[in-house]
């Protein structure tokens, strides 16, 4: 091997472990060794992601109510009919 591949590869190694030092490899490695935080930070991320939809879910489906409501008000032929029996079905249930 001549110095000027052995030069390369020096600093492609160098380069090779500072990129690893930049992603924190080591922390992510003792992460993933530690089956218990990794179980309660998944359970945890699952709990966070499932109040996010149902309180998105509510809001979008409040917002659909709150605008057909006010369609059927607005006494359209055939859809005002349509809208007024769903809305008054739905307050029902409510």
């Amino acid at each position: 091997m001549n110095p000027f591949e052995l030069d390369w590869l020096v600093r492609r190694l160098e380069h090779v472990a500072q990129r690893m030092e930049q992603m924190h490899l080591d922390r992510y490695l003792r992460y993933v060794h530690n089956w218990r935080r990794r179980l309660l930070m998944d359970f945890l991320g699952g709990i966070v992601r499932g109040v996010g939809f149902s309180v998105g879910f509510t809001v979008l489906g409040a917002l659909l109510l709150y605008i057909l409501r006010n369609i059927a008000l607005a006494n359209l032929p055939v859809i005002g009919e349509f809208l007024a029996e769903l809305v008054r079905i739905v307050e029902q249930k409510l």
